[in-house]
């Protein structure tokens, strides 16, 4: 193909780049021509370059078709796009400038991409699974290649060159996009628009099928398969397709199947183009064929029921299903066509189904065969013995599955009784007495017979006592009754009836009886009757017994004065032949007096002597006890054991006789030998004559008694009278002993003496003689005593005393001081004043050596010339005509020290001290040197020993030493002197210096004129030196310690003590770190001291402590000691120490690691567990602390501990009820924190336990009782909560609760059909438990509502509405008073025959209880039928309808007795009374048979309930039982 060159124009008169043209020159041609394509995209590009005379250039390009792109630009390069596919360009360049244009460059071709196809068209071919493409042709390609590509990234490629494809590799189900590109000689094209085409679906994957069992519809379902929009499912049985099903999503059923047939499935998928290849084959089984002809026969040996029935296609076993109308299942498999269903709930129809069961699925049930299991065991609920006709009235619970009954009773001994009946009870009759009988029951349907009920032992009649003999007890009036042993016997009743109507006995369990209350003087009959469980009919014969007399009456006495005799009288006694009367005295005396009349005489009884009198009757058996006594006096006795006393205070005399046995009077007279007389009266034991008895006399006495009657002979005896009073007395003291001589008179009546000594201070002594004198020792110094003297006899001392004066030794003086005069040698004594004291005496007794002494008459006295050195004890006493006093305390004193001998001493140059030294000097204790300087200034030293440096001398001065002794009192004077001239100072003064914490002291001085060599040396005050030489005027002394006072000196030579040295020059160093610190807790403070030891240069100290909070504390001080109180609690601090000094401060010590207080704890929480009766507190850990205290105190400060190394701890012992304030402290070892904030909270109780609830009815009402076990804590009082739903019903909810009781039960009235939830609490003054754990339960439900029957007597289906709560339904035929069943089912229906339907009534049940009865709605309404169930839980007896109900009311309960009473029945025989406990268990009866309308029950339970029932009865019937009335037993006293 041949390509035309562009054409270009420029100006005619432009010359081109020949340099001899004339005219303007045109630019340059530009060169080096390159071309760039981006062919597929219509783009190109051309590059040059730059020529000389161009301002811009134009590039041209020009096609195949003549179509021109031209571009223009300042630059090298030029760009085109929208060029032409399938084109080729030829390009060429041209340079401009304002005027010209240059000649075309040299051309270049560029080519561009063929044309992209377009026209494509896609088809596929389902048959053969191949895609096609086709498109229109594109210019100037000459291969194309086609691309396609799925939506699962599958990708298929391939070269043609042709105008259409075909593709294979296509994957099932994807969307493929198929595009093509043109490829031309150079370039290839973009690829076209794509087009689509969808591949045939993918065959279906993980196909299933099942069964639906109860449809026999198989149900296929799969995978989706990719690309599919719907599927076809075709099942293939033995006979070719059985079906198909067409479905868009992943399952379908297909129907129709036969029982028992095997079948193949596979799907196909399909679009709206084609068809998938068919899933893989999966097989399938249809439901197995129901069996048919199933029968039923029951083996009444084991209560088994045998299911056959015929085999059935497609079952690989079988199973057979039961049900009972309860809902009780049973269940039994086989692979033959007959199964046992084994463990049957007895007596209730069962339904039973049976089954096919195949691979995968299992037939629908077959037709319902009906059977009906064994009867159950009855349950024996009574035995009520008749204890008069020997029969037993058993009754039992109605049995399930029974239509008829037959009873036994065998005894041990092989006797045997049994009855049959259609009800729930029969008479087994004929019971032998004394036997026990095993009760056993067994029910039948009419084809079986049930198991025997567990049998109940119960004992018949007893048989009556033999053998019955009675004697009489006279002394208690009691008989004693024996009898031989009655078979069946538990106990025995003895009755006794006397002739006149009085009845007594008693009841024991051997074979004897006291019989009691006896009434005297009667005959009565004695019979024994033996007791059984239930009886007490069986007595034995009678026999007679006479009881003892009665006591006699109305005592009548009469005393003769003359004789003494006394005679008695009373009434005649009921069985009295005789009788003996008994006269019994005070003192025990007794006379005794038979008769056969009503009267007797005593003529021996005792005078003065009040008898009690008595009589008893006899009898020719016993005697009666004695009557009731009447009192009688005889004749006054003489006065007995008569004395006589004086009255020594008052001087009166008293008499005084032994107490008679009658209350006479008495008269006592007395006679005195100087004539004096005087007498008494009394009534008493004792008389005190009126006036005073002379003092000293002997008196003669005589008493006499006398009572209204007459007077007793007199007694005589004598009274001595008080002794007279002492006379002239003397009293002196005897200094020696310090005690009183007392001398005095004899004095009338006297037979000892008493002198007594009262002293102004108070003090007492006596002394005791027989003679007239005595001493009256141990007398206090200083006193005036009063003495007195009394004269005494046996019994008395004088009336009157007589006083005199005795003044005893001085006391010694007190408050002794001694003032030593040292410079006179000599000692004052002074003491307080005596007023007793006429003069003193001093004494000084030295530790050897002879006494000092001195006197005085003032209070003070000096004693001199005591000698140096020597301890003297001084005492100081007291003296008075002629008496000395005792010493007063020792003063120890010290006279003045000696004079220190032998004093020397030695110069020390360099610190220009002298070292003094002496012979210790007697009764020193310290010693002062002092070295006095003409016109200068002094220096001294004091040593406790004999040796001292006196410090600081002036240089070339000459001192005069002495030494002076001291000691508590005084100072020596000064010792011999000598002198010491210190060396002279020739050189000038010098200076130190010294940095802090340096170890150089610098020393200077000024140069001496012709010296050359100085020496400097410091010596410390440890005695260490430091030297340093120079020839200047300085030097540094190395190796200064911190801590020391150096003195230092200059001089030239080795020898401090020449002249040319300095004078001394005192310098400190910087003191040294503190060391040994160490601290102790200050609790009191919450803080602590730290210590150390001292710096001997320091002046001050300075503590730094800093706690781990970053709390910072310091302190100053000027002693080695520091306190930092009011520290953070439980902080570590780091403490160190500085010493000041010399205008320096040491290094900081070493740091001290201390603990402050622990931290009191915090976050303290409490949990009381009331179960242990403790509490866990736990709290958070407190900073420093090692152990931790929790306490829990009362309000009456009553404290509870535990202790413990963690966070927590439990206190034990909580005592229930109370409060506690609970708090926890923490200690470190050292110090304890102080006390959490308390938390108050009280030992609650804890929530009872075994809570129980029990529902009952009352009435139409459903009472819940709720109990639980006591909570032991005082004062519990609980709460019961209740809430739940009436009917189930959210809008019905319920929410009670109780009071506050402390009682543990309490009953709530609810609807029937509701549910609850039960909770209880306790409280207490210390607070209110948490609630127990709920209890929830449900009510019976109510009636059934909507009862329906729709049909007519021989045929009905019955139906209701569903209770709430209920579990199952009965309805039940009520005709003449019997209740017979007539279906039980949980569903809501029932299909009756054969009954009529207006008796019919409808129970709904649950495991609580049974609702009330419905009749039917729509039919005639039904009674409501009558409960018996209280009447044959009480009695179990038949009601008929012939003797009225008798109507019974208790008249009293007395502790454990019950008195009951009833209307007469009109017809009735007998009345049969069942006494019983109202428990929910089955507790003994009394069952008492009364022939009376009155009846008295003894012996029960005390505290317990009671229900009590009585039914009416004769030979033929008996009446209903009436209402139960419950009583409560009270506690006998």
């Amino acid at each position: 193909m041949a390509l035309s060159t562009p054409t270009f124009s420029w100006y005619a008169n432009c010359n081109g780049d020949h340099p001899d043209d004339s005219g303007e020159l045109a630019p340059c041609v530009p060169r080096h021509i390159e071309t760039y394509v981006e062919c597929e995209d219509s783009l190109g590009s051309v590059s040059w370059t730059e020529s000389d005379g161009s301002d811009f250039y134009t590039a041209i390009a020009v096609g195949l078709d003549g179509h021109t792109h031209t571009c223009h630009s300042n630059g090298s390069t030029c760009s085109w796009d929208d060029l032409h596919c399938g084109e080729s360009y030829v390009v060429q360049v041209v340079a401009n400038d304002e005027t010209c244009t240059s000649q075309p460059s040299d051309s270049t071709t560029i080519h561009m991409a063929p044309c992209i196809p377009q026209g494509l068209m896609a088809q596929l071919d389902c048959s053969l699974r191949v895609g096609s493409l086709t498109w229109d042709p594109s210019e100037t390609a000459e291969t194309y290649v086609v691309n396609a590509e799925a939506a699962d990234g599958h990708t298929v490629a391939l070269s043609t060159n042709n105008t259409r494809a075909s593709i294979s590799e296509f994957h099932c189900g994807q969307e493929y996009y198929l595009t093509v590109s043109a490829v031309g000689p150079n370039c290839t094209s973009r690829p076209s628009m794509p087009a689509q085409l969808q591949t045939e679906p993918c065959p279906p994957t993980m196909v299933t099928s099942f069964m639906d069992c109860v449809s026999n519809i198989a149900v296929v379902s799969w995978a989706e398969g990719v690309g599919a929009e719907y599927y076809t499912a075709v099942m293939e049985g033995p006979d070719g397709i059985a079906g198909s099903c067409l479905s868009s999503s992943t399952s379908c059923g297909l129907s129709k199947l036969l029982c028992g047939e095997s079948y193949t499935v596979t799907v196909t998928a399909a679009n709206r183009q084609c068809n998938s290849m068919p899933s893989a084959v999966r097989h399938l089984n249809a439901v197995p064929c129901v069996p048919l002809n199933v029968s039923v026969e029951m083996d009444c040996g084991n209560g088994d029921a045998m299911v056959s029935w015929s085999s059935t296609q497609g079952a690989v076993l079988y199973r057979a299903f039961a049900q009972s109308i309860r809902g009780e299942a049973s269940i039994c498999e086989s692979s033959e066509p007959h199964c046992a269903l084994e463990n049957l709930t007895c007596g209730v129809p069962y339904l039973v189904q049976v089954v096919s069961v195949g691979d995968n699925c299992t037939s629908l049930p077959s037709q319902a065969a009906e059977f009906q299991t064994v009867p159950c065991a009855p349950e024996i609920t009574a035995t009520i013995l008749d204890c008069f006709t020997h029969s037993a009235l058993l009754e039992w619970a109605y049995a399930e599955g029974a239509q008829a009954y037959s009873a036994l009773a065998q005894s041990a001994n092989g006797h045997n009784s049994s009855c049959s009946t259609n009800y729930t009870n029969c008479e087994l009759a004929g019971l032998a007495c004394g036997q026990v009988y095993s009760f056993t029951v067994v029910a039948s349907d009419g084809q079986c017979s049930g198991r025997a009920s567990l049998s109940v032992d119960t004992p018949s009649v007893p048989c009556p006592p033999m053998a019955v003999v009675s004697s009489l007890d006279c002394d208690s009036n009691m008989a004693l009754v024996e009898w031989g042993a009655s078979g069946g016997a538990e106990s025995y009743m003895v009755k006794a009836i006397g002739w006149e109507g009085h009845v007594t006995g008693c009841n024991t369990t051997d074979l004897e009886c006291v019989v009691p209350d006896l009434m005297c003087g009667y005959t009565y009959n004695i019979s024994v009757v033996a007791v059984g469980n239930e009886c007490n009919v069986s007595e034995s014969d009678i026999s007679l017994l006479q009881s003892v007399p009665c006591v006699p009456e109305r005592l009548e006495g009469n005393v003769d004065c003359e004789s003494g005799a006394v005679s008695v009288s009373w009434e005649p006694s009921n069985g009295a032949t005789s009788y003996t009367a008994m006269a019994e005295g005070a003192a025990g005396y007794a006379s005794v007096c038979n008769s056969s009349t009503t009267t007797c005489v005593f003529s021996d009884l005792l005078c003065g002597l009040t008898y009690s009198i008595s009589v008893l009757a006899t009898d020719s058996t016993c005697s009666s006890p004695y009557s009731s006594s009447i009192q009688m006096d005889t004749v006054p006795c003489q006065p007995q054991n008569v004395s006589a006393h004086v009255e020594c205070f008052s001087g009166g005399g008293i008499v005084s006789w032994q107490q008679g046995e009658d209350l006479s009077s008495y008269r006592v007279q007395a006679a005195g030998p100087d004539g004096h007389r005087t007498q008494c009266h009394s009534n008493d034991t004792s008389c005190r004559l009126p006036s005073l008895l002379h003092c000293g006399q002997r008196y003669n006495l005589t008493v006499s008694a006398q009572d209204s009657q007459c007077s007793s002979p007199d007694t005589y005896l004598t009274l001595q009278s008080v002794p007279c009073e002492p006379t002239n007395l003397q009293a002196s003291l005897l200094c020696e002993s310090n005690t009183a001589a007392v001398t005095w008179e004899r004095a009338s009546g006297a037979m000892g003496y008493q002198a007594e000594g009262i002293a102004t201070d108070g003090h007492q002594v006596s002394c005791n003689a027989s003679l007239t004198h005595c001493d009256l020792q141990d007398l206090h110094c200083g006193q005036t005593y009063i003495v007195s003297v009394f004269a005494q006899d046996r019994e008395c001392n004088s009336q009157e005393r007589v006083d005199t004066q005795v003044k005893t030794a001085p006391c010694p003086p007190q408050n002794v001081s001694v003032h030593l005069q040292c410079e006179e040698g000599s000692i004052l004594v002074t003491w307080e004043a005596n007023p007793d004291a006429e003069s003193f005496h001093v004494t000084a007794t030295p530790n050897s050596g002879p006494s000092l002494s001195c006197d005085s008459m003032d209070t003070s006295c000096s004693i001199s010339g005591l000698p140096c050195g020597h301890n003297y004890a001084v005492t100081v006493t007291a003296m008075r005509d002629g008496c000395t006093s005792e010493d007063s305390e020792t003063v120890q004193v010290s006279t003045a020290p000696c004079i220190p001998q032998s004093f020397h001493g030695s110069l020390d140059c360099v610190s220009n001290s002298v070292w003094v030294g002496w012979d210790s000097a007697l009764g020193a204790e310290s010693y002062t040197a002092l070295a006095v300087r003409e016109g200068g200034a002094n220096s001294s030293c004091t040593s406790d020993d004999d040796t001292c440096g006196v410090p600081d001398l002036d240089c070339g001065a000459l001192y005069t030493f002495s030494v002076t002794a001291t000691n508590e009192y005084c100072s020596s004077a000064a010792s011999t002197t000598f002198q010491i001239e210190t060396a002279p100072c020739a050189l000038r003064e010098i200076s130190t210096k010294t940095e802090c914490h340096s170890s150089v002291i610098d020393v200077r001085w000024e140069m001496t004129e012709g010296m050359a060599f100085y020496l400097a040396t410091a010596e410390g005050h440890d005695k260490s030196l430091l030297m340093c030489n120079s020839t200047s005027t300085s030097c540094q002394l190395h190796g200064a310690r911190c801590g020391v006072e150096y003195t230092v000196i200059i001089s030239t030579s080795s020898d401090k003590c020449s002249s040319l040295r300095s004078p001394p020059r005192k310098i400190h160093t910087a003191p040294c770190s503190p060391t040994g610190l160490s601290a102790q807790e200050a609790c009191e403070q919450d803080g602590v001291v730290v210590s150390w030891t001292p710096s001997r240069v320091a002046h001050s100290y300075s503590l730094t402590a800093v706690g781990g909070d970053g709390d910072v504390r310091t302190c100053t001080s000027s002693v080695s000691n520091c306190t930092l109180s009011d520290l953070h609690c439980g902080q570590s601090y780091i403490a160190t120490v500085t010493a000041s000094g010399a205008n320096c401060t040491s290094p900081p010590s070493a740091p001290l690691t201390f603990q402050s207080v622990p931290c009191e704890p915090e976050n303290v929480t409490v949990d009381v567990q009331c179960e242990t009766s403790s509490a866990v507190l736990s709290w958070n850990a407190s900073e420093g602390a090692v152990a931790y205290v929790g306490c829990a105190e009362t309000d009456d400060g009553d404290m509870l501990y535990c202790h413990t190394m963690g966070t927590s701890c439990s206190i034990q012992g909580l005592d229930c009820g109370s409060f506690y304030n609970f708090s926890v402290q923490a200690s470190d070892g050292v110090c304890n924190s102080s006390f959490s904030p308390p938390e108050k909270q009280g030992a609650v109780p804890c929530p009872p336990a075994n809570i129980q609830v029990r529902v009952r009815r009352l009435g139409v009402m459903e009472l819940v009782l709720v109990s639980w076990s006591a909570v032991e804590c005082p004062e519990v009082e609980y709460l019961v909560l209740l809430s739940g739903l009436i009917q189930d019903d959210p809008l019905a909810a319920i929410e009670v609760s109780s009071y506050w009781t402390d009682h543990t039960f309490f009953e709530f009235p609810l609807p029937c059909g509701t549910s609850y939830n039960i909770q209880v609490l306790t409280r207490n003054a210390a607070g209110t438990s948490d609630p127990s754990e709920a209890i929830t339960g449900t009510t019976a439900p109510c009636a059934p509502e909507g009862f329906q029957a729709r049909g007519d007597d021989s045929s009905a289906t019955l139906s209701w509405d569903a209770a709430v709560f209920a579990e199952d339904y009965t309805v039940t035929g009520v005709s003449d008073g019997e209740r017979v069943e007539v279906c039980a089912t949980t569903a809501l229906t029932c299909d009756v025959t054969g009954v009529v339907l207006t008796t019919l009534e409808l129970t709904a049940r649950n495991a609580v209880g049974g609702s009330l009865p419905t009749g039917l709605t729509e039919s005639a309404q039904g009674r409501r039928r009558r409960d018996l169930r209280e009447s044959q839980m009480m009695a179990g007896l038949l009601e008929i309808d012939v003797l009225t109900t008798p109507k019974l009311q208790v008249t009293s309960v007395t502790g454990v007795t019950l008195d009951l009473e009833w209307s007469p029945v009109r017809g009735a025989s007998y009345y049969t009374l069942i006494v019983k406990e109202d428990t929910s268990s089955r507790p003994p009866r009394k069952v008492l048979t009364i022939y009376d309308e009155v009846a008295t029950v003894t012996d029960l339970k005390p505290a317990t309930r009671y229900c009590v029932v009585l039914s009416a009865k004769n030979s033929i019937a008996q009446s209903a039982y009436s209402q139960p009335l419950c009583i409560t037993t009270g506690v006998p006293m």
